[in-house]
């Protein structure tokens, strides 16, 4: 029932932003009353998500990632279950039952490339209570930084009203109060990405790139876009920035974490559970949950994955041919979230970057009419009951609309033309 309820509100917001964005309209009062209220419930709901999360620390997963901070700053290769057993065993961590943590985190080892580490290792120098508080309140402060940019790149030109709809649509995704009570770093993709999307035509985009890859490896998907806009010095800046990386990781924590990502990737011990449990919303484990597939052949997802990308990569071609490029970044965004087999639930916050396009005017994307505030709607409802289902929504209206570039889907009716 609640996720209904967000999904009524976040429509509300939209046809209020509709309504505000011409002065002198009839109930103009009792909309900015309502909208007002709308934006406060976003604000007072995503705020009591930080402040519990603060006092009531749970396992998942920042407890990992701090167990990660402590090996590395430790001096131990953070890729060896056996280092992570070593400092495991003599924290002091409050809680009295671990749910399954030694065998699906103290057993695997360090999943991430090796500069990932540069995250973690900081919480690793500070008592378990004090790195939650400094976690979190950092990734308050990227959640602001989205929503500036989302405003900065979507809502500009509507002023107060855009920047309270960016934060209606960000705080009020289910995924996104996932992402606070798991402490993920969901947010932090988010940023990087509004910041490709920004500095697209310039060299940096490169580097935002490859802070991308370096926090989700499942990012590297976007290394496309550049190829496919043929941002050749975007991509030389992406490889001097992950040299650059990988060159001051190997510094301050040595050389063997690289050999043993590459010679013995934790990957293979991953337990099964991990690719079937509910919250994996990946292709991967949607396909196993329905037996269609099997762990012990991945041959089969492999030539799925391999069918998908090239036709992906055909579909990129026709984008590019048509100069559709504003579809480029959010077909690649969805396209990765299908196909990365460790999408998890609170991921679909990047899909944020998506449904804004929805609304904005200058982007051949935009819909801005009955049909976008329903499908804006569905969405939020389908991401808080089935992540999968979400991203293939937007597959399948992206390649819808880019078949009719620049003009509504349905017939157009208010408040298309507002």
């Amino acid at each position: 029932m609640m996720h209904i309820v967000v999904s009524i509100l976040v429509m509300a917001a939209c046809f209020c932003f509709y309504i505000l964005k011409k002065p002198g309209t009839r109930f103009e009062k009792i909309t900015w009353l309502f909208y007002t209220a709308i934006f406060l419930a976003a604000l007072v709901t995503f705020g009591e998500k930080v402040i519990y999360r603060i006092g009531h620390p749970e396992i998942w997963d920042f407890t990992c990632f701090y167990l990660y901070g402590k090996v590395a700053v430790s001096g131990y290769n953070y890729y060896l279950p056996e280092s992570l057993h070593a400092v495991f065993n003599s924290l002091h961590l409050p809680f009295s039952d671990y749910q399954g943590f030694v065998n699906e985190v103290v057993d695997v080892g360090f999943l991430y490339p090796p500069p990932t580490i540069l995250y973690f290792a900081p919480l690793g120098l500070m008592p378990y209570g004090t790195a939650l508080t400094v976690w979190t309140l950092f990734n308050v402060g990227v959640v602001l930084g989205c929503i500036y940019l989302l405003y900065d790149q979507v809502f500009k030109s509507d002023r107060i009203k855009g920047v309270m709809l960016a934060a209606i649509f960000l705080l009020l995704l289910s995924s996104s109060r996932s992402t606070v009570f798991y402490s993920q770093t969901n947010f932090i993709l988010l940023l990087y990405l509004l910041l490709m999307h920004k500095y697209s035509e310039k060299r940096i985009a490169g580097v935002f790139l490859a802070l991308a890859i370096f926090t989700k490896p499942y990012m590297a998907i976007f290394i496309l876009y550049f190829i496919a806009r043929k941002k050749w010095p975007a991509l030389l800046y992406f490889i001097i920035a992950s040299a650059i990386l990988s060159g001051i990781t190997a510094i301050l924590f040595g050389i063997d974490p690289f050999i043993s990502y590459i010679t013995d990737n934790p990957a293979h011990r991953i337990i099964p559970l991990a690719f079937y449990e509910t919250i994996n919303q990946s292709l991967h484990a949607v396909l196993l949950r329905m037996n269609l597939i099997t762990l012990e052949k991945p041959v089969v997802y492999t030539v799925i994955v391999s069918g998908i990308l090239v036709m992906t990569g055909l579909y990129l071609v026709f984008l590019v041919w048509k100069k559709l490029f504003d579809f480029i970044l959010p077909v690649l965004a969805s396209v990765g979230l299908l196909i990365y087999p460790g999408t998890l639930s609170p991921y679909g916050v990047i899909l944020i970057f998506v449904i804004a396009q929805l609304l904005n005017k200058g982007h051949s994307i935009n819909i801005p009419s009955w049909w976008g505030i329903l499908l804006i709607g569905i969405f939020y409802y389908l991401d808080a009951v089935s992540l999968f289902s979400a991203i293939c929504l937007l597959i399948i209206f992206l390649v819808l609309r880019s078949l009719k570039p620049g003009m509504p889907i349905f017939k157009p009716g208010w408040p298309y033309r507002v």
